[in-house]
């Protein structure tokens, strides 16, 4: 038990008693034995039990609790509590007064909101009670230490704070914690109630017409700390806990997460002192960040470098990169994070610890509900409840609504598990039948945005997601996208190249939807490896091609965009598969054009245009005379672009869903750029306007910047500056959000030239 002292008079225990004495009188009279039968059945005098119960032996050795303990019939969680409250009492007898001190940190860093709102709850005249929660490690102890010291003068009859041991084998009972808090606030031991009731009334009774701050340190549930909770206002409760005791009820809850990216930072620094850390940001940045900005971690490792002089914040950050050993690195004395984890995890049920575990094989950041019942067998509702606990427990994030995440180092300490308790076949076979699941559910999704002719379901397809409409794919397929690019390499690895192809070419037109994906450069990757190790060249063409897609539309990566659709056209010659030499010549048409090659570029337009034609590909055809004209503006002959860009507008791309809107928004961003090439100003902003409404397809921003930075070159030269001045802010800003940073330097070039026009 610890109690913050302040300038305020403090409780302190009196004289007569001690709560181990208090403890042994209660028990000895629940056993109804007088001091002489009990002295007879332990072997202790009576006069030592006399001084034990009045307080003047504060803490008996071991082997006289043990003797008291045997001879009282104690089981072995009363054992214990009591050989505690005897050590407790000798550490007490040794410390200097004040006798109860909740420790603070000079380096305390951070929590600006949190103990704002503390302060807020605390000096409030409504709220009696808060409940610090979050996960191990986060320094809610710390944090309530700091609130004490804050909070010390707005509570002139002191502060009390009881450990609860809640994360123990055995927490502090509600009634052993009552005799804590009322000796500490000043009530006679021999006037302590044996029964339960009677003491939780006294203690309520005491605090009426108080201003006290009461903490309990490390509450294990509700059951046992609702019956510390004051119902009378002046008093104050602040409550830490692993878990939100979403029971309690008139409590306020405050969640502590990891620190932010500048805290952790500075304390770090303040831990080290500037002459360790001046010079050594990007190291200090990466130390925070393999500790994941956990507080606990980040004390380790200040610690550590603090032992050793010698060390570089950089040597220590080699050791913690590996991440088979970062656990082990994160341990300073008696502190370690791996010890914080197993105390969480040592208290779940069979169940909960093998889902907590198994979600290390998940291949992305975060899960929903469906995903993780893959894991273990169990039904979606139930899982989402198994989940639900471990975020209680502190164990898991709930980043949004539904979605699931471990912490980066919950997840090492879950791999741990892994290898600890299951077998390393049991585990492949589940990673195996995660990725099957993922890749049949982004298969059937993609489904919902093909154009006719696409293959059918897998053959002897299992359970899997399915969606209802082509709103609920998109959004599954946008939730769990880093899930099923990496199930990906696990299905590679198991041969399973078919599955590849399949789910590849039925997420072909989505793609198109959501272009700036990084997830397309793998898929479509695996895509061209599966059909090489098939021996499918045409397939192989086909998934090259899609790759050219991705590195050019999707990343801007031009120069690798042209070497691999000349690859997929090799390929596509050899088969003789007139479709994909189309699309390959389509695809480097465009590449020769973004690499400022505009005579190669009108070329390879044309020979896709005439292949297209060829097979019946209006789709094509219209891609590859849209990019036709541009090369032909790009090579001064604006007139003839106009022309042509004219006359494909209007013109259907097939049957494609969706397809036909897209390419008219394209060609009509075309025919504004041929105007503004022609410099006749009216008539490209009057074009660029028709073209800045959003869109259905996602990750258009850098679409709409070009619209914008076209409009505002319009407007400057038909005089209207302050309006061209704010298109140009909005196009850099979308240039930058969809990553081309040559753009929105471009554009940023571009506002100061026009100045301030305001």
């Amino acid at each position: 038990m610890t109690s913050h002292a302040s300038e305020a008079p403090q409780p302190e225990i009196p004289s007569g008693g001690t709560a181990f004495g208090v403890m042994l009188r209660s028990l000895r009279r629940a056993a109804r034995l007088t001091l002489e039968e009990l002295s007879e059945a332990s072997g202790v005098s009576v006069r030592a039990l006399g001084d034990l119960e009045r307080g003047r032996s504060r803490g008996p050795q071991r082997r006289t609790v043990d003797a008291l303990a045997t001879a009282l019939r104690l089981d072995a969680e009363q054992r214990e509590r009591l050989q505690r409250l005897a050590d407790a009492g000798r550490e007490r007898a040794a410390a200097p007064a004040p006798p109860y001190l909740l420790r603070t940190v000079q380096d305390f860093t951070g929590r600006r909101q949190e103990l704002a709102d503390l302060e807020a709850l605390a000096t409030g005249t409504r709220t009696r009670a808060a409940v610090l929660f979050g996960p191990g490690g986060q320094g809610k102890t710390t944090l309530a230490a700091e609130a004490v010291r804050r909070l010390s003068g707005a509570f002139p009859d002191g502060s009390v704070c009881v450990q609860l041991h809640g994360m123990s084998e055995a927490p502090l009972p509600p009634a052993e914690a009552l005799v804590l808090l009322l000796t500490a606030l000043g009530q006679p031991p021999d006037r302590i109630p044996v029964d339960p009731v009677a003491r939780e009334a006294l203690y309520r009774s005491t605090l009426t017409g108080r201003r006290a701050l009461i903490v309990l340190d490390d509450a294990a549930d509700e059951a046992r700390t609702r019956p510390l909770l004051p119902d009378a206002e002046g008093s104050f409760v602040l409550v830490t806990s692993r878990r939100p005791l979403a029971g309690l009820e008139g409590v306020r809850r405050i969640r502590l997460g990891g620190l932010s990216g500048g805290e952790s930072a500075r304390l770090l620094g303040r831990i080290l002192g500037a002459p360790r850390t001046d010079g050594q940001s990007e190291a200090i940045t990466r130390l925070t960040e393999l500790c994941g900005h956990l507080p606990l971690a980040l004390r380790i490792v200040g610690n550590r470098l603090s032992s050793r002089p010698s060390w570089t914040p950089a040597r220590l950050v080699g050791q913690l990169a590996d991440e088979e050993r970062r656990l082990s690195g994160l341990v300073a004395g008696d502190l370690a994070v791996r010890s914080a984890l197993a105390l969480s995890y040592g208290q779940l049920t069979a169940p909960h610890r093998l889902l907590l575990r198994r979600l290390a094989l998940i291949p992305g950041h975060d899960t929903g509900a469906e995903l993780a019942a893959v894991l273990t067998g169990e039904d979606p509702p139930t899982t989402e409840g198994s989940l639900d606990l471990l975020v209680d427990r502190g164990l898991l994030e709930e980043t949004a609504p539904g979605r699931y995440a471990l912490h980066d180092l919950v997840r090492l300490f879950a791999h741990e598990q892994l290898a600890a308790e299951e077998a390393e076949s049991a585990a492949a076979e589940v990673r195996l039948r995660v990725a099957d699941w993922l890749l049949r559910s982004a298969s059937a999704a993609g489904r919902r945005f093909e154009a006719p002719g696409a293959p059918e379901p897998w053959a002897g397809e299992t359970a899997a997601f399915a969606p209802g409409s082509a709103g609920a794919a998109e959004e599954w397929l946008t939730a769990e996208r880093a899930n099923w690019a990496g199930a990906l390499p696990v299905l590679f690895a198991a041969d399973r190249h078919a599955e590849i192809l399949h789910v590849s070419r039925t997420l072909y037109w989505f793609s198109d939807r959501r272009h700036q994906w990084p997830e397309w450069r793998t898929l479509f990757s695996f895509g061209a490896r599966s059909a090489a190790a098939l021996g499918d060249r045409t397939a192989e063409a086909h998934q090259l091609n899609c790759l050219a897609w991705a590195h050019s539309v999707g990343a801007y990566q031009y120069v690798e965009g042209e070497r691999l659709a000349r690859r997929a056209l090799e390929l596509a010659t050899e088969t003789g598969a007139l479709g994909e030499q189309a699309w390959a010549w389509a695809y480097i048409s465009g590449a020769c054009l973004s690499l400022e090659r505009p005579g190669e570029a009108a070329e390879a337009a044309e020979r896709a245009s005439r292949l297209f034609e060829e097979t019946g590909d209006t789709a094509g055809r219209a891609v590859s005379q849209r990019v036709l004209g541009k090369a032909l503006r790009e090579s001064g002959r604006a007139e003839e672009a106009l022309t042509l860009h004219r006359a494909l507008l209007g013109t259907s791309a097939g049957d494609v869903p969706g397809l036909d809107a897209y390419v008219e928004a394209l060609l009509r961003q075309e025919i504004a750029n041929d105007l503004l090439a022609l410099e006749r100003w009216p008539e490209a902003a009057a074009a660029y306007r028709a073209v800045t409404a959003p869109l259905s397809h996602g990750d258009l921003d850098r679409f709409h910047a070009q619209a914008l930075t076209g409009l505002a070159t319009a407007l400057r030269h038909c005089g209207e500056l302050t309006e061209a001045r704010t298109h140009l802010v909005r196009a850099r800003e979308l240039f930058t959000a969809a990553g081309d940073t040559t753009a929105a330097s471009n554009t940023a070039t571009a506002i100061e030239e026009l100045g301030d026009v305001g």
